[in-house]
């Protein structure tokens, strides 16, 4: 459940707070690959797997074990970067010292219902330590903001108790210009 909040963020945020230049503009995004980090130091682990259903909803599984209640303690850091010729440079670092805030600023819908689709009652936080399986949690990229910056990029968003790294995703999306 938390990957598919942090799934929120980094495309409903992380990927559109960029600088303005000639390559922003109106567009659909779509998100290409999920997987997790492979750092065994990670408290959070999970499993997840991203189905296309159709050109504007991907379906999401994933299932998570928390140890301790999810809390408004936890902050947040996306590291960016757009492939290019050469390979993927840095684009841009995103952080913030609430990740429940920041997700709720830009994927207040998709939040909500991925909560209630792991039976948080309310759907709020803090969520409850415990096991949550979600299937066919459909994302839908209508929601996602229609202006962004063109092109692919991959993201790695970190979930961050102080300094400390205790969870990590990684995203792969891309921005097309609108077909006329």
């Amino acid at each position: 459940m938390l990957k598919l909040l942090m799934i929120s963020a980094l495309l409903s945020g992380g990927l559109l707070m960029v600088e303005s230049n000639s390559d922003v503009g109106p567009g659909k995004w779509n998100l290409i690959d999920i997987t997790k980090c492979e750092e065994a130091y990670h408290k959070f682990k999970f499993d997840i797997e991203k189905k296309k259903i159709n050109r504007t909803h991907d379906g999401i599984d994933a299932y998570v074990t928390l140890d301790e209640d999810f809390t408004d303690q936890f902050a947040m850091r996306i590291d960016i970067c757009k492939e290019v010729d050469g390979g993927c440079k840095q684009y841009q670092v995103i952080t913030d010292e609430s990740f429940v805030k920041f997700i709720y600023k830009y994927a207040k819908n998709n939040v909500r219902t991925c909560l209630e689709m792991g039976n948080i009652d309310p759907p709020e936080f803090p969520i409850p330590a415990g096991e949550y399986d979600i299937k066919e949690f459909i994302f839908n990229n209508d929601e996602l903001p229609a202006d962004g910056p063109y092109g692919e990029f991959a993201a790695r968003g970190y979930m961050l108790r102080g300094s400390e790294e205790i969870g990590c995703i990684e995203v792969y999306a891309e921005f097309r210009k609108q077909e006329d």
